[in-house]
């Protein structure tokens, strides 16, 4: 298990400048001990424009892990690409997966420098590993996901709240690049805040904060166009909360919406 940074490292060049690191302010909102003050204080303003942000980030980690138990236990899926993991924070996808397939494969991809410092908790060979990328280099990725994974069955990925950091054209274009390599059955599971008034202020906050990486919010129109020749998994496009909840599900005010598509 990874150490707390707040307690056991000491601050990074950027840290100590006062940015605030995006995988530490997620890590912040969702109850995680891998960040600094400066990144709960973020959290504060921004939960100060939108009351209720926390309580959404810990809905999309919900959310994420109830998607990928379903994909491994009820539609048997054994590869998972998770795309800007984020900080690890347990149960983590191979040890949801690993419960239902043991012969799973998980590969985490993110090009945080705090969270590459934190790797180690998301390696644990031949069950998972992690690579230092950005996911809009497909090339890269694609070239791990040939070696960690079997192309000719299916494979899961997903995004949990990352895609609001790129433009509709970049996310449209890498996504469709990995599509375009998956089997039949493969699986995209994407969470993703829509522009009520008060999300767009928030996001306004929090892409103000030095070292932050702006984020947009989405419509429910413009993410079911992710979807786009997929199958939607019931009950479809819907509140975090509100996709297949189980006793861990927290009730939230509508931020997040999620949903899962197979490939026909």
């Amino acid at each position: 298990m990874s150490e707390p940074i707040a307690d056991h490292a000491e601050p990074s060049a950027a840290a100590a400048d006062g940015e605030v690191s995006s995988a530490r302010f997620w890590n912040a909102c969702q109850g995680g001990k891998d960040n600094y003050e400066r990144d709960r204080q973020a959290v504060e303003a921004v939960e100060a424009i939108a009351p209720g942000i926390s309580a959404d980030a810990r809905s999309a980690r919900q959310f994420l892990r109830r998607t990928v138990r379903w994909a491994a236990a009820e539609a048997g899926v054994t590869q998972y690409l998770d795309l800007g993991a984020g900080l690890p924070l347990e149960p983590d996808i191979h040890h949801i997966v690993s419960r239902h397939q043991p012969d799973a494969r998980v590969l985490y991809v993110d090009n945080d420098p705090v969270v590459l410092a934190h790797q180690g908790a998301y390696q644990d060979p031949p069950l998972s590993s992690y690579i230092d990328a950005d996911m809009r280099d497909t090339d890269t990725v694609l070239a791990h996901v040939t070696e960690c994974f079997d192309l000719a069955e299916p494979v899961m990925l997903t995004f949990s709240s990352v895609l609001g950091h790129f433009s509709d054209e970049e996310a449209h274009a890498f996504i469709g690049r990995l599509l375009d390599r998956l089997a039949p059955g493969s699986c995209l599971m994407l969470s993703h805040d829509i522009p009520t008034p008060a999300i767009i202020k928030a996001c306004e906050v929090y892409s103000a904060a030095p070292g932050a990486l702006p984020y947009q919010p989405r419509t429910i129109e413009q993410l079911l166009r992710f979807f786009d020749g997929m199958d939607i998994v019931e009950p479809g496009l819907v509140p975090l909360f509100e996709w297949r909840p189980d006793d861990a599900t927290e009730m939230t005010e509508i931020m997040g919406y999620g949903a899962v598509g197979r490939l026909r």
